[in-house]
């Protein structure tokens, strides 16, 4: 192979040795590899550091001696150790395409007002994914709380601005998106530069939600388009996408989002949504399936 993209993958993981494996084959197994590869352990109990400097000392291993966290993780990544022009938020729970990555270093180098671009995203079963959504409104947000709008009609889902897309295919032209998802999210350096990394106020969620809203502000464009699909366990720390904990954590991430972002009626609004349906929304998503 006669280059590398020029590009810092960072990947940080918490307790997902057999996922993180599974992340870095198949991140070695692309056509065309990145210049540099960082892993932020975040004090996992399960020997993933372990694991990384025995089966893939190519990696830089970045070893924290607490949970720092998805936003301090990636910071300290890209603060300490990332040297390229493009940086790629991977999660430790996905398996990236064998062109992935060169498909969006292409597009990414082809199209200059783009700040953050995201890939097609599958679940392990092959059933799509959302790939990003929209930023919180008081109807979305309610969307969100009480999802009825799942069992409407699939034409009819399409004029629903949700939080999160609903999962479909990306049209060959991209889709233009307020946030795309942070599972396999790549980053223009010089982007980054100007609004700045990852929020530390949120523990998980809302990171990559917060970072597009400020580079949106800037005059970036944000896009998903279609690529190799990434596979993505979605929630790979977690028992389930319907865990408690995993639930509550994302209404308290939001929450913050709109107190950082947000004021006067639809700041008081969104947040009353919350305080009175979000325990409400979380039982009746523990019996969703």
């Amino acid at each position: 192979m006669s280059y590398k993209l020029p590009v810092s993958v960072v990947i940080v993981s918490f307790n997902t040795k057999d996922l993180t494996r599974k992340a870095l084959q198949a991140l070695y197994n692309s056509h065309v590899l990145p210049e540099q590869v960082i892993l932020v352990d975040n004090n996992s109990h399960d020997g993933s550091a372990q694991m990384v400097r025995e089966e893939f000392p190519q990696v830089l291993l970045v070893e924290s001696k607490e949970n720092l966290g998805f936003a301090k993780g990636n910071n300290r990544a890209i603060k300490e150790a990332a040297t390229q022009p493009f940086v790629w938020l991977l999660n430790s729970d996905t398996e990236t395409g064998n062109r992935t990555l060169e498909q969006l270093v292409a597009y990414m180098e082809a199209h200059p007002e783009i700040g953050a671009l995201g890939p097609q995203l599958i679940y392990p079963d092959n059933r799509l994914q959302s790939v990003g959504g929209y930023f919180p409104s008081i109807l979305n947000v309610f969307y969100y709380l009480f999802p009825f709008v799942y069992f409407l009609p699939q034409a009819w889902r399409a004029h629903f601005k949700s939080i999160a897309l609903f999962p479909q295919s990306i049209p060959e032209r991209g889709l233009d998106l307020e946030y795309a998802t942070g599972a396999a999210l790549l980053l223009r350096r010089t982007a980054l530069d100007q609004v700045g990394l990852m929020s530390e106020d949120y523990f998980m969620y809302f990171e990559e939600t917060d970072m597009c809203w400020r580079m949106k502000k800037a005059g970036w464009k944000i896009r998903a388009i279609p690529t190799d699909p990434v596979v993505h366990v979605y929630g790979g720390s977690f028992k389930s996408t319907y865990d408690k904990k995993r639930l509550k954590l994302f209404q308290e991430s939001l929450a913050i989002f709109v107190k950082k972002n947000f004021s006067g009626m639809k700041k008081n609004i969104i947040l009353l949504e919350l305080f009175c349906f979000g325990n409400i929304s979380i039982l009746l998503k523990k019996f969703k399936r």
